[in-house]
């Protein structure tokens, strides 16, 4: 998985990547705010008419493994953050009110049965998972509701009775809540990462999901998603693809980041929205930080400045009836 790496040398790695990025050309116009600097809401922002502009929002946070209390806590309060700068669209990173995995890597869900990679210690999902509906799509309904936006909302979800799948099988699942409070589309994870969900993922059974909202056509996606569904999803006319992740990987991301996921947003020609998830300290593992916004033609619109804690990611884009951006 890489090897360890001091907090100071770690931070200086990456202020280094982060220059290195900008030496190579990469922009980010649009700024990007960390946790501390929180914006009083002044309540829902009027939505703009089409062939206009919309801002968007990459939320880029850690989660607790285990804790959905604490978690929603938290993405409450960066969802009112983006909100209050005017954020329609807000992306939140991979099962983030579950907990995808522990931060140190170190604790993953295991359901009874399943394979369980030796260097995890396993917890059942029994104890995070949700319905749909459930309790963080009413809290996240109720709450997009009152800012007037759409919210993607990222947990381990457990099927519910009456559906033609097991109760005890589990997904990786985000719903998008629109501004009325309700969801518009339920997404299950199609293709699990082998490494760490063969342990208790089950793939999803509902296929693409895409939902039409007054800027545009959105889809939704999930982290190793992105490797196939791209395809799925050519003939829905995208405006935009809204796309959750837990990036873990022994190697830096940035090349993944900043040149190949791009060029593979550019052959689709939609935008791109991508919430990656943090840590709050270095750990010896990388693929954590580098979120997101990125245009039809391959541009990155706006990236995150930092790998630790919380940070909201925006930009603004046109609108579908706009056409593709000049």
């Amino acid at each position: 998985m890489g090897n360890g790496i001091g907090k100071q040398g770690a931070a200086l790695a990456a202020v280094a990547l982060v220059a290195t990025g900008y030496v190579l050309g990469w922009k980010f116009p649009v700024a990007s705010h960390g946790a501390g600097e929180r914006a009083a809401v002044q309540g829902p922002v009027a939505a703009p008419a089409l062939g206009k502009r919309v801002m968007v929002a990459a939320v880029q946070c850690s989660s607790v493994f285990g804790d959905p209390t604490a978690n929603r806590a938290k993405l409450c309060g960066l969802v009112r953050e983006a909100a209050g700068h005017g954020a329609k669209i807000i992306v939140l990173p991979e099962a983030a009110i579950s907990g995808y995995v522990s931060q140190d890597q170190h604790l993953n869900w295991h359901k009874e049965g399943k394979p369980l990679d030796e260097s995890f210690e396993g917890c059942s999902p029994e104890l995070v998972a949700e319905t749909v509906p459930g309790e963080s799509t009413r809290q996240f309904g109720a709450l997009a509701k009152e800012l007037g936006v759409y919210v993607t909302v990222p947990f381990v979800e457990r099927a519910a009775g009456g559906e033609e799948c097991d109760e005890d099988q589990f997904f990786n699942t985000v719903c998008l809540i629109s501004p009325k409070g309700g969801i518009v589309a339920h997404y299950r994870k199609l293709h699990p990462y082998p490494p760490d969900e063969q342990s208790w993922a089950t793939g999803g059974d509902l296929g693409i999901q895409t939902c039409e909202t007054e800027y545009g056509r959105v889809g939704l996606a999930i982290c190793y998603d992105i490797h196939f569904v791209s395809e799925d999803y050519r003939h829905s006319d995208l405006w935009a693809l809204l796309y959750s992740s837990c990036w873990t990987w022994g190697e830096h991301p940035a090349d993944w980041f900043w040149h190949e996921l791009p060029l593979r947003v550019s052959a689709f020609h939609h935008y791109f929205v991508g919430a990656n998830w943090s840590v709050d300290a270095p750990q010896p593992w990388r693929g954590y930080g580098f979120s997101e916004i990125i245009a039809p033609d391959g541009r990155i619109l706006a990236s995150a400045h930092s790998v630790y804690g919380s940070e909201v990611v925006y930009a603004e884009l046109e609108t579908s009836a706009a056409g593709p951006p000049k």
